[in-house]
């Protein structure tokens, strides 16, 4: 028998050498091939994460190896090596198994999923690892909250700072050949010294930052900001989400208002004093001078332009060194590049005209047809369908739980997984007929564009901007640093029709 076999460290193995973890797996697995007559012809070696699916690149390739009935059978530690994250990327796997015909063998078991018990067994035991891997999230979650709450510093050591332990709880101890540079920072900040001109100061005398060659207008500020060299502990500035659906969606970190934060009193030594904190970040403060707010829009973009990389709004600002010539920026320090405001606006609206010629292609069936209906029905199967599956999932907990006998599960198993398929089969239909009929939509959607960019250029900003909001729900902006002024990159979410 031909076979692949795939290895992945658990989270029972974390902190453990990851190669050693892997090389005693392989060995474990060669050994038992060896016994059983199993040939193995491929490796595959996973070390990200078994929380995402399309974050764990060689169980796709894998999977796409099965699907093509590359292998007879794939070799792994245990079944919780393919999958403990969502339920829906546990059923994408074993199907794939079960449609190839592909054996999933264990040492402890084989398993068949075109064999019912082996199936059911499968599902049953990816479905526990699934409840445990969540159990150990939520504990290592509340147990790095406690740590923080307590003045812990878990997080990597910023500059001016190196890792230590007190009674064995991890902080931080002051590293005297960066710190000096903390303070300088601060001190010049005080004497009136903008962020560039200490940058260029400290690169001049040596120094660098951790994470770069040299100090920039970005890094300084960073440290100015940072409440860390007071003393303080700050957690929950981050939150990261996903952006996309299907495929490999976009990670992106969207900074939390200060309120959320969680800042407590670190068990480290201060750099600096909390009265010459506090003096630097009212200088920063008067320094920021945003556009007033007098509840009218003066930018035609405003609300329209995200970061891709923070999600963030990018805002209008004049560069003074420029002669006042608007500029488009994250608000995020050290994020994303800026670029001149009519650079940006001048390639929304040639997206927006290769948009029109695209619908102007197509528009000879432009027939508006009435959606309502069917995305009703589609809402509601949607809905049918989350409800079936926690019913699924409930059967589940009440075997476990043994409320139920093994052929009374497997019997209100199968009306549960009949009733799935014919939700799952009614929503594939309804979703290809609103696309058919969306398609068609050409002709009305050409017809607002058109209006749109013939009323641009003799129209105010308010109106430019309430023109493009009716079209756009969210434009995202992408640039590099030290890029050219064209290079950047924009991704237009339209409206539904």
């Amino acid at each position: 028998m031909e076979a692949a076999e795939y290895l992945r460290k658990s989270r029972m193995e974390e902190g453990m050498d990851t190669e050693e973890v892997l090389s005693k797996h392989r060995a474990a697995l060669a050994s038992y091939a060896s016994a059983h007559d199993i040939h193995i012809v491929d490796t595959y070696y996973e070390v990200r994460s078994g929380e995402s699916l399309y974050a764990r690149p060689e169980m796709l390739r894998l999977l796409e190896d099965v699907e093509a009935g590359k292998y007879e059978a794939v070799l792994v530690m245990d079944l919780d090596r393919l999958s403990r994250g969502r339920m829906k990327d546990q059923g994408i796997i074993l199907d794939a198994f079960r449609e190839a015909g592909t054996l999933i063998i264990t040492p402890e078991k084989t398993y068949d999923l075109n064999d019912e018990i082996d199936d059911e067994l499968a599902e049953f035991k990816t479905f526990m690892s699934r409840r445990e891997y969540k159990i150990i999230n939520k504990r290592l979650r509340r147990g790095l909250q406690q740590s923080i709450n307590s003045g812990c510093y878990v997080a990597n050591a910023p500059y001016g700072y190196r890792k230590t332990s007190i009674d064995r709880k991890p902080t931080l101890e002051i590293y005297e050949p960066e710190a000096k540079f903390v303070r300088m920072i601060f001190d010049l900040y005080l004497q009136g010294y903008g962020c560039v001109a200490i940058a260029r100061e400290l690169t001049l005398l040596g120094s660098r930052p951790h994470r770069s060659d040299r100090w920039n207008r970005s890094s300084i500020a960073h440290i100015i900001r940072n409440p860390t060299f007071t003393g303080k502990v700050v957690w929950n500035q981050k939150s990261h989400i996903k952006k996309g659906a299907k495929g490999n969606p976009k990670h992106i970190t969207i900074y939390n208002p200060r309120e959320k934060w969680t800042i407590t009193d670190g068990l480290h030594p201060a750099i600096i004093d909390q009265e010459t904190y506090d003096k630097a970040q009212e200088i920063m403060a008067g320094r920021y001078h945003p556009s007033p707010n007098d509840g009218t829009i003066k930018s035609p973009l405003a609300g329209l332009v995200r970061c891709a990389k923070c999600g963030i709004h990018m805002q209008r600002f004049y560069a003074e060194s420029q002669g006042k010539v608007p500029y488009l920026m994250c608000r995020t320090t050290g994020c994303c590049a800026s670029a001149k405001f009519e650079y940006v606006e001048a390639a929304i609206l040639e997206l927006l005209r290769q948009r029109l010629q695209d619908l102007t292609l197509r528009r000879e069936s432009a027939a508006k047809a009435d959606t309502a209906p069917l995305e009703a029905k589609l809402a509601a199967a949607r809905k049918e369908l989350a409800a079936a599956n926690s019913q699924k999932a409930r059967l589940y907990e009440l075997l476990e739980l043994q409320e139920y006998d093994l052929p009374t599960f497997r019997e209100r198993m199968a009306i549960v997984r009949d009733k799935i398929t014919g939700i799952e089969s009614l929503i594939g239909a309804t979703e290809h007929r609103l696309r058919e009929l969306r398609a068609v939509d050409t002709a009305t959607q050409a017809k607002r564009l058109a209006e749109i960019l013939d009323a641009y250029e003799d129209s105010d900003a308010p109106h430019r901007n309430a023109v493009l909001k009716s079209v756009i729900d969210v434009i995202w902006y992408t640039k590099a640093k030290k890029t050219k002024p064209m290079d950047f990159e924009l991704e237009i979410v339209y409206k539904p029709n």
